[in-house]
């Protein structure tokens, strides 16, 4: 089982395609000189095909600049001239090739130093914060600058902090960790332009850093990362569900199907153990439902195993409902048995609902038939909220299921339709919880 994943994975990896992709398609000067001398190729191999002109023009200094950065070695690169930024960064901004643009940006991130971080910074200011460059640029900087380039988004408006914490944590993980530990915002001055003069407030600035150092830390070690996590909500902060996702999806990323699921059935019991079993099944499911199946039926009675049968169960019934159903009858009386029973009708009602209802209206009174009606009451309720409340009032036998899955049912009806839950309600008091 993979244990942790590449420091900086997204961004050198994007760098290291984007060099092979230039390597094949933008030859060097000698191998230019050798081929053609035509004006269309020759423009094309220097960018300047007319469709790729930075406004003005190039001085003719930064013009020698632009053709030796063309030719220089992947050794050189990594030691970029303020020319050369400067020149890179036109390229960045000006060119309407998309392939010249990542080239320039990924240069740009193979010469980024501690030292040269600003000038840098200056080339991709303009893009949008939300860009994969805006982001991958700050969580290098924070993989070599640390402290430097995360206080530097104190004095800015963009949310470059959290990215740049992100890449600290993935390179250096406990240095990372001990100075978020250490925070003591209120106190200290650094932080008054964010917490006075933007008025944040400390719990909702720390809680926005805490998630870039998760996820830094899921991208180097997501068994570090749960065990932080485990911590957070451990001390009753709820944020920490929230975190679950990023060492969650970093496994899923860096693993084989098994391997992650396998993993996430070994974690402590608690909130971060389920979310990772029904998120690695259904990503197993999604990728080999055969053998995700096969998994789903030797767990046998495990704990937790619900949280397996029911994603495997959704990923069969969104196909054919009925053999999903007819699969989960033969599971062992219980939860997963009951899970997987409410997933499919919860697929079938959003496919069939009249065949789902069908189905239903010949299964006699048992505990699989409530579990049957919860699943497709919650789903039902999307389309045709009286009748949904009508089958969940159906439920025998289990009066805190009944009255469970009509709440619910109603919630969701408060939500798709006010008017109409609250005309049911009045005539039928106490079943839908009061909104805010």
């Amino acid at each position: 089982m993979k244990k942790s994943l590449k420091v900086h994975g997204a961004w050198l990896g994007i760098s290291a395609i984007a060099f092979v992709i230039g390597f094949k398609f933008f030859p060097s000067a000698n191998e230019t000189n050798s081929i053609s001398k035509s004006t269309s190729q020759s423009e094309f191999i220097e960018g300047n095909n007319g469709t790729d002109k930075v406004a003005g023009g190039l001085s003719g200094k930064k013009q020698a600049a632009n053709d030796s950065l063309d030719t220089k070695s992947q050794d050189s690169l990594n030691q970029l001239s303020d020319l050369d930024i400067e020149t890179l960064g036109q390229k960045l901004q000006s060119s309407t090739n998309p392939i010249d643009r990542r080239l320039a940006f990924s240069q740009l991130l193979e010469g980024l130093t501690a030292e040269n971080a600003l000038l840098i910074r200056e080339q991709i200011k303009g893009f949008d914060p939300n860009s994969a460059e805006f982001k991958e640029f700050h969580y290098a900087w924070g993989a070599v600058g640390g402290t430097e380039a995360i206080m530097f988004g104190v004095d800015t408006v963009e949310p470059d902090m959290q990215p740049a914490l992100s890449g600290w944590a993935s390179s250096d993980p406990q240095k990372a960790i001990a100075w978020f530990e250490g925070l003591d915002m209120e106190n200290d001055s650094s932080f008054d332009p964010l917490l006075k003069d933007r008025k944040m407030k400390a719990e909702d600035l720390r809680n926005h850093l805490m998630s870039g150092l998760v996820q830094g830390l899921s991208n180097s070690d997501p068994d570090l990362a749960i065990d932080y996590v485990k911590q957070v909500l451990d001390s009753g902060n709820r944020a920490g569900y929230g975190l679950m996702h990023a060492p969650i999806s970093a496994m899923i990323q860096s693993s084989e199907p098994l391997d992650a699921a396998q993993w996430a059935s070994q974690l402590e019991d608690g909130p971060i153990r389920n979310m990772a079993m029904s998120r690695t099944a259904d990503n197993y499911a999604k990728k080999d439902f055969e053998a995700a199946k096969e998994w789903a039926e030797s767990m046998g009675s495990n704990n937790g195993v619900e949280r397996v049968i029911d994603p495997v169960t959704r990923n069969w019934a969104s196909r054919d409902p009925e053999s999903a159903l007819e699969w989960v009858s033969t599971l062992p009386e219980g939860d997963a048995q009951h899970s997987g029973t409410a997933a499919a009708l919860s697929q079938w009602a959003g496919k069939d609902p009249t065949a789902a209802s069908d189905y239903l209206a010949d299964m006699s009174d048992s505990p699989m038939r409530n579990a049957a009606i919860s699943g497709f009451s919650n789903r039902l309720v999307w389309e045709n909220p009286q009748a949904a409340m009508t089958w969940a009032s159906s439920i025998s036998g289990n009066e805190q299921l009944r009255n469970d899955v009509m709440s619910r049912v109603g919630k969701s009806w408060q939500r798709k339709d006010p008017k109409g839950a609250a005309a049911w309600s009045a005539e039928n008091p106490g079943v839908i919880p009061e909104g805010k």
